[in-house]
């Protein structure tokens, strides 16, 4: 296969990343609000959005508590802009993250900001293990809009990170069968409908993705 005919892949995250083309699908925008971090031991943050969300309304305030991630990319994020990461999920689960903090951290009282609207059940996941938690909608999302001028090439492989930049994408394209999909976890891929096959991805972070999909490429 020459250079030239080597199928491009897309990253459709919010963030972009070199050396693959960047469509993101989803835009945040954050709610400003007073948040009283002296009621919390901790926080529990479970993406990048929520570290930048967090910084912008509090100032860097936030960075006086200790922080729970659900994975890695989420842990460098926090330590990136001055976090101190205590813990670090096992699987960026949200059942995984609650029983292993149940475990963990007994008696802490934890601050979850999060996005307006949540696919997973943390918060419940959380509470049912005991976990003291209280929300905080920090951010909410929405979908980028693009014409067909946009849609991606024929065969190419996208990367879907989120269940939401899978809503998003088919609210602005129709799926063509020589594109060839990878997602993020079990969460992302359970959206798709039934008769489109996806990739799940070793792990949730998204430069080994893109290594998985140049893989694919070949195939």
């Amino acid at each position: 296969m020459g250079i030239e005919n080597i199928p491009p892949i897309y990253l459709l995250s919010p963030t972009p990343k070199s050396g693959v083309r960047h469509l993101p699908m989803i835009k945040f925008k954050t709610i400003p609000q007073d948040i009283d971090f002296n009621k919390f031991d901790g926080l529990i943050i479970t993406s990048k959005q929520g570290v930048l969300a967090l910084d912008e309304i509090s100032c860097g305030k936030w960075k006086t508590l200790p922080v729970a991630a659900i994975g890695e990319s989420t842990a460098k994020e926090v330590k990136n802009h001055g976090g101190k990461v205590i813990f670090i999920a096992s699987s960026a689960y949200g059942d995984v993250l609650a029983h292993e903090l149940a475990l963990s951290f007994k008696g802490f009282r934890w601050l979850y900001p999060r996005p307006k609207v949540v696919v997973s059940k943390i918060a419940a996941d959380l509470k049912n293990s005991g976990i003291k938690v209280e929300e905080k909608i920090i951010y909410e999302t929405s979908c980028v809009k693009y014409d067909n001028t946009s849609k991606p090439c024929s065969g190419a492989v996208l990367i879907f990170t989120s269940p939401s930049v899978v809503k998003c994408f088919f609210e602005n394209f129709s799926w063509d069968d020589s594109w060839k999909a990878v997602s993020l976890g079990k969460k992302t891929a359970a959206v798709f409908p039934d008769h489109i096959k996806t990739e799940i991805a070793p792990t949730t972070s998204i430069d080994e993705s893109i290594k998985f999909s140049e893989n694919l490429i070949y195939d």
